[in-house]
């Protein structure tokens, strides 16, 4: 075999092409990893669309407990506010009836 002469240009030439070889395999690399981080992405968004529905069902469900606690509250001072009422007439009624009761003994010793 006969050897070429020694051309710096060739050389070069010869260089950049194995260069763009290994350019090529880094890109095809990459390009792998992009498909990879793509696919975990695709992942997280679905995740993420299942924690919103769990928030939108645990919402849905907070706001009928805060409903019963009001309704539970208020029926609690409903209840409080009659009995108070109660015992506010059972006072009442005893003052008055001992009124009477005085009233009564004061009329019978004036007979």
């Amino acid at each position: 075999m006969t050897r070429e002469p020694e051309n710096p240009t060739l050389e070069l030439l010869r260089g950049i092409g194995s260069d763009f070889s290994g350019l090529r395999d880094g890109l095809t690399d990459v390009r792998a990893g992009l498909s990879e981080i793509r696919e975990e992405v695709r992942d997280v968004r679905e995740d993420i669309r299942g924690l919103r529905r769990v928030q939108d069902s645990h919402s849905v469900r907070f706001e009928y407990l805060e409903e019963v606690v009001g309704t539970l509250r208020d029926s609690t001072m409903m209840a409080m506010g009659h009995s108070l009422d109660a015992v506010g007439r059972k006072k009442k009624m005893e003052t008055r009836l001992t009124e009477l009761a005085e009233r009564v003994e004061k009329l019978e010793k004036a007979k």
